[in-house]
């Protein structure tokens, strides 16, 4: 005859153990979870290659503009590497401190995945080039853990540099406080300049890193 204590324990092993029926539940659910997040990742990919339909290759650009450091740069300093491009300002208070985190968890997932992303060159050109001089991007980008090129120059230069790259740029407010409307997507090229696709805004970080591992 079996004591109290081991009909509790008995019960208690019972109720702790799931049954083969859930068991099955769960793998069902998370193989339907993984599928769907592949699925996701073609969508996404899918729509960012069908975008390089009539986009401009980077070297096919002709800007010149200023670094962080105040140095001329032309498209052709950057040949030979991978690029991940974006536009902003830095007063943005958000998409583009966002975007500069996002790009960098990226890299760290591919790093710790044993793949080096180092001679990925990240971009970023401002939509404001009346606040944002060399000395302020410097400022702003120092404050990353992360290996950016700011790009600046006159308002002429900047703005038909984003024509050139298609790029919306909307300045909103008055007075000091003024921000940008902007595009928010990462533009990736490969290291012959020719164009991959986009990162959009908020993108799983898992996505974006297996974007820039295709142009690595």
């Amino acid at each position: 005859m079996k004591s109290k204590d081991q009909t509790k324990n008995g019960d208690d092993r019972n109720r702790s153990a799931p049954s083969p029926s859930n068991r099955l539940k769960y793998i069902i659910g998370g193989a339907l979870f993984a599928a769907l997040l592949v699925a996701v990742f073609m969508l996404s990919n899918r729509m960012a290659a069908t975008q390089s339909v009539g986009f401009p290759n980077f070297q096919d650009s002709q800007f010149v503009l200023l670094d962080q450091n105040g140095n001329r740069r032309r498209p052709d300093d950057f040949a030979g590497q991978p690029i991940a491009l974006f536009f902003g300002f830095t007063y943005c208070p958000d998409v583009c401190p966002t975007t500069l985190l996002h790009l960098t968890s990226a890299q760290d997932q591919l790093a710790a995945a044993g793949q080096n992303a180092d001679n990925l060159q990240i971009l970023f050109v401002t939509v404001d080039p009346e606040r944002d001089t060399p000395s302020q991007l410097k400022a702003y980008l120092s404050l990353f853990d992360a290996n950016v090129t700011g790009l600046t120059g006159a308002p002429g230069d900047v703005a038909a540099t984003l024509q050139h790259f298609g790029v919306y740029a909307e300045k909103t407010g008055s007075g000091d406080d003024y921000l940008y409307d902007h595009s928010a997507a990462v533009y990736l090229y490969r290291a012959d300049g020719s164009f991959k696709g986009t990162i959009v805004h908020n993108e799983p970080a898992e996505f974006a890193a297996e974007k820039i591992k295709s142009i690595l």
